[in-house]
Parts: structure tokens; C-alpha cells; sequence
């Protein structure tokens, strides 16, 4: 099994969905023009880089180091003017825009930002912490962020922070004591967060709620951890990774190929990749299968109903077509 059986179809949906995303982010003026947040768009640099559009990629990221880097190296969400205060963006689209950076060769971008990120991290726990308007840590770290922060560690060679990545998601991992959920996130104290408002549920906890469930944040973690194990040789990330997919397993199959679940095939794929193990294979090519039968024709995706040139549409179809381009390279 040198690749996933729908290898072909894998490769048309991604040409597809850079089609769509092609006018949106087809030159410098419509760079500028961009209503939405740094959110819609944060994973499309990195998508253009992977699939050897590498100019285009490093037009998006000057627009981006013009308009949103700050002199410390910090991101905002936003374009502000000069003279209002930065709003930091969200550390794990930060971390998406370094791994974009470096991986074009922008270290203006991806040096500085890589330095910065690793000031978010918690010196005990290892996790990647947000901050507020006046630079203040957020009071918990979360799976996903932390792992797509790892990413952009290993990218740029910071192993120890790496390291620490792994740690805080190993912890995360065998701290959970509910097959029924998955709690993500951890305290400065490296604590488990189990209470929360119900309105912050979707950010705390992974429930076992059928197709709508977001078993997807534990999908970046197994990749992440995979590719920590094969920069180390470390087995103990290896194990963790699996363990994260054995405890996505459990949730059932609407989950597995619902809307939240298109990291789970790049993961299972980076697992795959290392073990050749069938079950990662069947697992990979399940999700991608999923997601291409629910490309719109237009070669987007995003949620049913849902706008079309919305930025939940920008953002879908970005990480779509990265996590579906990534799978065919793991699966190699």
C-alpha cells in the first residue's frame, strides 16, 4: 500500500480548493482588500508553500509582515493603525504563519515569530499560553494550540521547546479519566480543567456527541508528537501519538467523518507513515474519502448552510486541503 487508495481524487479536491481560494488571494490588491481576521486566512500561506507556490506564499506573508507583524515579532489579528493598541492574535495561527514563513525561507517572519511564540510557553507546563491586549497569559493552554506550536518549533529547530510541547500533550493525555470526553486543557499548574461555563464548552472539552463532535483537536497532537518522534528517535512520542488516536477511536464513526474531523486523516497518516500499520492506513483514507465526497462543486468546503465566502469558508477550505495534501505525503 505505497499510497491511499483515492490518491487521484486526494490530489484533484486540493487542486480544486486552491482554485477557490486562488481569487481570494490571487495578488497584492486583494491581500490588502481582506475583510476578515487573520483567523480566516492564517493556514493559507502554509498551504501555498506546500504545493510549490512558493512566490505566492511569500506575497501573502509580506502583505502579512507589513500590515500584522509588530516589532517584537508578535502577530495581531487584525490591520490597526499605528497609534491603537495591537490585539495579539491567537498563538496557534501565529504558529501556522511561522511554519508558512520558514518553510519559504522568510526568517524576517519566522525567526522573530518563533522567538516570540516560545515566550508564550510555560516554563513548568510546557504549554502554549494566549495573550490579551495588555500581554497578559491566559489562564490554560490547549492540545491544539500546543501542538501547532510544536510544529513550528521542530520547523525552526527549537527542539527543547519542542520537547516541552510534547511533555504538556503527554500530560494532557494521561490525565484524562472519561472515555466519554476528552478534557484540553491544562492550568498554569498543569492541571486538567474539568469545570468551566457551558458557554465555553467547545474550547474545554471534546464530547462525545456524535458528528459535531470536535474529536479534530486530537488530530494535530498525533501529528505533531509523530514528527517529534522521528526529529528525536524518542519512542515515548510515538506512544503518546497512538495513544491519542486510540483515544479518538472511541468516538464513533459519524465523528470520524463529520465536519470537525479532517486533521484525524493527516494524523492517522503520520502514523501510518512511521508504524505502516493497517489500521492507520484504513483510518487515513476513511477521513479523506469523507472530505472529498463533501467538497462543494465550486471546490470549497464549509459547514452545511454556511456562507460561501464567509471566512469559516477560508478557513475549511485551507485546512482541508492541507490536511488531505499531507495525508498522501504520510501515506507515501
Amino acid at each position: 500500500m505505497p499510497r491511499l487508495r483515492n490518491a487521484n481524487a486526494c490530489c484533484r479536491a486540493v487542486q480544486q480548493g486552491l482554485e477557490w481560494l486562488g481569487p481570494h488571494f490571487g495578488n497584492d490588491e486583494e491581500w490588502a482588500a481582506r475583510p476578515h481576521a487573520l483567523v480566516a486566512y492564517h493556514k493559507v500561506p502554509y498551504l501555498l508553500a506546500s504545493t510549490g507556490h512558493v512566490e505566492e506564499c511569500r506575497r501573502a506573508l509580506a502583505w502579512i509582515n507589513t500590515n500584522l507583524v509588530t516589532p517584537e515579532g508578535d502577530f495581531n489579528s487584525t490591520p490597526a493603525p499605528t497609534d491603537e493598541a495591537f490585539e495579539p492574535a491567537q498563538a496557534r495561527y501565529k504558529a501556522w504563519i511561522i511554519l508558512a514563513a520558514q518553510i519559504s525561507s522568510c526568517y524576517d517572519i519566522a525567526t522573530p515569530g518563533v522567538r516570540f511564540l516560545a515566550g508564550q510557553q510555560g516554563a513548568s507546563t510546557g504549554g502554549i499560553y494566549d495573550l490579551d491586549t495588555n500581554r497578559q497569559r491566559s489562564e490554560s493552554a490547549d492540545v491544539r494550540t500546543t501542538a501547532s506550536a510544536g510544529l513550528a518549533f521542530l520547523s525552526c529547530g527549537m527542539t527543547e521547546a519542542a520537547h516541552k510541547c510534547g511533555r504538556f500533550l503527554t500530560c494532557a493525555l494521561q490525565t484524562q479519566s472519561d472515555e466519554n470526553r476528552f478534557y484540553i486543557r491544562l492550568d498554569a499548574r498543569g492541571i486538567l480543567i474539568r469545570k468551566f461555563p457551558k458557554s465555553q464548552t467547545d474550547s474545554h472539552v471534546v464530547m462525545r456527541a456524535r458528528g459535531k463532535t470536535r474529536v479534530g483537536f486530537l488530530g494535530i497532537p498525533m501529528v505533531f508528537l509523530a514528527k517529534l518522534h522521528l526529529a528525536t528517535r524518542e519512542d515515548q512520542w510515538l506512544e503518546s501519538a497512538m495513544d491519542y488516536f486510540a483515544f479518538a477511536q472511541q468516538y464513533d464513526e459519524s465523528a470520524w467523518t463529520g465536519e470537525r474531523s479532517g486533521p484525524l486523516g493527516w494524523g492517522a497518516a503520520a502514523l501510518y507513515g512511521i508504524t505502516r500499520r493497517r489500521l492507520y492506513y484504513d483510518a487515513a483514507d476513511r477521513v479523506a474519502q469523507a472530505w472529498i465526497r463533501r467538497q462543494r462543486p465550486n471546490g470549497s468546503w464549509r459547514p452545511q448552510g454556511g456562507d460561501p465566502d464567509s471566512s469559516v469558508a477560508l478557513t475549511r477550505t485551507a485546512e482541508t486541503a492541507i490536511c488531505l495534501l499531507e495525508s498522501l505525503r504520510e501515506a507515501q
